[in-house]
């Protein structure tokens, strides 16, 4: 089982390189102190419009002794409120002297990320090579590449099929209906086999956009039987058009938008 994400727990580099991958450069860093790294992610907030991320981290301020800003006795005597007030506009410019330092620090930290990511990315490309003699950098349907990195845990994955009901929703992102029963030729019932029907609910395609999908997401069905399917388990993967009774007249494509009350028969 794939452990939970915990969200406080993913650095500022990750997720800005994931939804912002294009301004690496253009990021000013606020550090707040590692102070409010106790009880916050490691983003406090985000400023896109000037592109300012302020996080929960020590910046180069932090790192001087703490007499740079004040000496010990800097608050003592009258006066408490009117020093107390210079000594804020004093630490508020220095932060802003010490901001390009730690802006070049996060930018340079971004880097190191995407290299991380870039390396992590190939390494899945070599295992699946190694141990699966699955090439994914040649692969180009783009379902099967979405999918070929969980061959790294087929092991725990095969013949799950509610995970793999998850998977197609997600991947299509389409209502599907799954059933399950048994399937059968000729021999009878007491020598049939299992089966698993899938069904993406794809409304209002046309004959042309049906035929498309449909030569995309063969490959990918194949992929899934191969890998995810035991092998004497019958699975079918199907593009049906939800709620679409027959009308005579109107134009049908042959296995989508016929009737659909008597396409699913988990036993045949």
């Amino acid at each position: 089982m794939i452990n939970e994400i915990n969200l406080p727990d993913i650095s500022a580099e990750y997720l800005l390189n994931y939804l912002y991958p294009d301004q690496t450069e253009q990021w000013q860093a606020e550090c707040a102190g590692t102070f409010y790294r106790n009880y916050s992610p490691d983003i406090l907030s985000v400023e896109k419009d000037n592109a300012t991320v302020r996080l929960a981290r020590d910046g180069f301020l932090q790192l001087l002794p703490q007499g740079i800003i004040a000496p010990d006795d800097a608050l003592k005597g009258k006066n408490f409120e009117q020093k107390y007030e210079q000594l804020k506009k004093k630490e508020e410019l220095l932060k802003d002297l010490f901001k390009p330092i730690d802006s070049l620090n996060f930018r340079f930290r971004l880097h190191i990320e995407k290299e991380i990511a870039q390396l992590s990315s190939n390494k899945i490309s070599l295992l699946l090579n190694r141990y699966f003699n699955f090439n994914l950098e040649e692969e180009k349907n783009p379902y099967i590449r979405e999918t070929a990195p969980l061959l790294l845990v087929i092991s725990h994955l095969r013949a799950d099929f509610t995970f793999l009901h998850t998977l197609l929703k997600n991947l299509f992102g389409c209502p599907v209906e799954m059933t399950t029963g048994r399937y059968t030729w000729d021999e009878g019932y007491e020598y049939s086999q299992p089966a698993v029907f899938y069904y993406l609910m794809i409304p209002n395609l046309t004959n042309n956009a049906y035929n498309e999908l449909k030569q995309t997401i063969d490959p990918f069905i194949d992929f899934i039987r191969e890998w995810f399917i035991p092998f004497d388990t019958h699975c079918s993967i199907s593009i049906k058009h939800p709620d679409c009774p027959f009308v005579l007249g109107e134009n049908l494509t042959l296995d989508y938008n016929t009737k659909t009350d008597t396409f699913i028969n988990p036993t045949y």
